[in-house]
């Protein structure tokens, strides 16, 4: 007999369609519907402990699930929050706080800093020992970046804005200074440690004068009379000055040393200086970066210009060229020359 479908009216009250089964054919099998048994309720007390058992100590507020409006609409969002809070400690799950989300100009987006982690930042600019060992990483990242800044700085400008960047702040040369060590211990070698070589071989009564000095390591590794002079003073023996107008008297040195000093713009005024000071037929010693050059037979003549005779040059060894000049003839300072100088030595971001 063919299956029919009777009428609602009259097949609604004996037919049963039970649920279709996973591993079946498609077709569900059909039982005889079974009278239920009417449950019987359960106190308030007890359905709150049957729910705390089967939710593992979990209670739920009536009223408080996800489709049951709560009775304060004031407080939906608290409400809401609340609940989502426990779902995320029940499965377990853990999320990080997203920081704020800011909109910059052409629809860019960048990531809000709080005041105080931005403050935090800007003290550990000036690297301060307690910064430096709470948070090295940080600290060191800053100090390569304050360090690169100030070092394009000075590579860009004369010495006399130079030396007016350092008065107007102190820190500055300290954190440049500490920035230079850090570069300094990735050299293959230090070219002042060669040039102490060389100048330990003269007489000691040989009076240097050592131009940029930083913090004055010639003068403490010679027993000879020395001039350290720098934009700062590190040490309270050397010399805070314009290296390209010291207060050295006329022709009182036999050495002048520049060592990775040559920074600005107007190395004819250091020059010029260097034959002020020295006296004739005195040396005057360069170390510097091999990149900064573009080519060493270019510099050999606009230094002879400021009255120095080439001796010789060392343009072989990889990272640094050095040279030998001799003091051969007075060129005033007030002597219009070709200005000259050389490539600026700029570090790479990290």
């Amino acid at each position: 007999m063919p299956f029919e479908v009777p009428p609602w009216e009259d097949g609604a009250e004996i037919i049963d369609f039970m649920p279709m089964t996973s591993a079946g054919n498609g077709i569900g099998a059909t039982k005889k519907s079974k009278k239920k048994k009417p449950k019987k309720k359960k106190s308030k007390a007890a359905a709150e402990a049957e729910t705390a058992t089967a939710t593992g100590g979990f209670r739920y507020r009536p009223g408080g699930g996800p489709l049951a409006p709560p009775a304060d609409t004031s407080s939906d969002d608290e409400a809401d929050d609340e609940m989502r809070a426990m779902h995320k400690v029940r499965s377990g799950r853990v999320e990080k706080q997203r920081p704020p989300v800011q909109t910059m100009k052409g629809g860019k987006k960048q990531l809000g800093l709080k005041p105080e982690l931005a403050q935090a930042a800007l003290e550990a600019m000036e690297v301060t020992p307690a910064t430096a060992e709470a948070a090295p990483s940080l600290a060191n990242k800053l100090l390569g970046g304050r360090f690169r800044y100030i070092n394009e700085q000075l590579y860009t400008m004369n010495s006399h804005k130079a030396e007016a960047m350092f008065r107007s702040n102190a820190s500055a040369f300290d954190a440049y200074h500490a920035g230079y060590r850090q570069q300094m211990e990735k050299w293959p070698a230090n070219p002042l440690n060669r040039i102490i070589k060389t100048v330990k071989r003269l007489p000691k009564t040989t009076i240097i004068g050592d131009f940029g000095c930083g913090d004055g390591k010639l003068a403490q590794s010679l027993p000879n009379k020395v001039f350290s002079m720098d934009l700062v003073a590190s040490r309270g023996d050397i010399i805070a000055c314009n290296i390209a107008n010291t207060p050295l008297e006329p022709q009182c040195l036999d050495v002048a040393v520049y060592c990775l000093s040559l920074m600005g713009t107007n190395l004819n005024d250091f020059f010029l200086e260097a034959n002020r000071v020295l006296k004739l037929h005195g040396s005057l010693y360069i170390a510097e970066i091999q990149s900064r050059f573009e080519d060493a037979r270019d510099f050999v003549p606009s230094v002879g210009a400021c009255g120095f005779d080439l001796v010789k040059k060392d343009v072989a060894v990889n990272y640094f060229y050095f040279f030998h000049f001799k003091k051969m003839r007075h060129v005033d300072k007030a002597v219009k020359l070709k200005p000259f100088s050389l490539k600026p030595c700029l570090y790479r971001k990290r």
